[in-house]
């Protein structure tokens, strides 16, 4: 199993995946299934329109770069060579179509050498002349991405959840040229956080300062994941944000209570509010983006602690 921005998969799983999305994204153009019995001949589906083959290929577990591309490569070899040795049998399921392109769908493309051999392959099997093949027969790379729309309408259909969270390197103070004026602002208002008893907890206000710059930077490397990722999610957020963001000021001006169960109320009401307005937003990001707003609003002034 390999863990990726959609999922946990293994080869069965991608291929169950990749299924529902061509049938989705090609079933006005007659995709057709390749049921695995008798065999797939390289081949998992095909749109009868277009001439257009798919391939899916997804990793046992996860391999370093070149290990990645050595399986990939192979792969790619492995099943093109199916076109020749099959082609009796594809043809029969054709018809009086030609296969135009064939395409590798994969979780990641990692190592450009990939693309090389693409070329390489194609030239090969051009070279075979086989009638179920236009003259102009390419082999096209793709990842998951360039299917992004029609997995994240399969998982809204059946509530599963997207995870964009990944290991973000940790930042620090001097990651960021304009710091020392949100820094000012949190250390401002973290004081008023770490008093106890009229007395402010130094080493403890140290910590939650690092904290605090910690997951405002951490958030934006989340940001601009999603925004480069899933657009509509990406704005989907921005106006949750956006519209609870004035509600944020005012109830910073009236708060009564304690500046931590302020900051509390704060961080639970947003991440409700996404929960409940983006169905495909994991819980993982969703906390995520709470801490990492309400860290923002503390550098930037809207949320006071007076």
């Amino acid at each position: 199993m390999i863990q990726t921005k959609y999922g946990t998969f293994n080869g069965g799983s991608w291929e169950d995946l990749f299924q529902r999305v061509f049938k989705l994204k090609y079933g006005d153009q007659n995709y057709q299934e390749m049921p695995a019995s008798p065999g797939d001949y390289g081949i998992e589906g095909f749109v009868l329109n277009t001439g257009t083959a798919f391939q899916c290929y997804c990793p046992d577990r996860q391999y370093s770069v070149n290990e990645l591309y050595e399986k990939q490569r192979d792969k790619i070899t492995k099943d093109l060579g199916k076109l020749k040795t099959y082609q009796s049998a594809i043809a029969a399921r054709l018809g009086t179509e030609k296969l135009s392109e064939w395409v590798f769908v994969t979780p990641d493309i990692t190592h450009n050498d990939l693309v090389k051999h693409s070329r390489t392959k194609e030239t090969e099997v051009r070279s075979w002349n086989l009638p179920i093949l236009t003259d102009d027969f390419r082999v096209v790379l793709k990842d998951a991405d360039h299917f992004g729309e029609e997995i994240r309408k399969i998982y809204a259909s059946t509530g599963t959840k997207l995870t964009f969270l990944e290991a973000e390197p940790i930042l620090s103070v001097s990651d960021n040229e304009d710091l020392t004026e949100y820094e000012l602002n949190i250390s401002r208002k973290n004081k008023k956080r770490c008093i106890v008893d009229g007395n402010l907890q130094t080493s403890q206000h140290q910590k939650l300062n690092e904290i605090t710059i910690r997951k405002l930077f951490e958030g934006e490397s989340l940001f601009k994941k999603i925004e480069k990722e899933a657009a509509e999610i990406y704005f989907q957020i921005l106006r949750v944000i956006n519209q609870y963001e004035d509600e944020v000021d005012e109830l910073s001006v009236t708060w009564q209570g304690s500046p931590e169960a302020l900051i509390q109320r704060v961080r639970s009401e947003l991440a409700t509010r996404l929960k409940e307005s983006i169905s495909l937003l994991g819980e993982t990001d969703i906390y995520k983006i709470a801490d990492h707003m309400t860290s923002k609003w503390l550098a930037l002034c809207p949320l006071s602690i007076e």
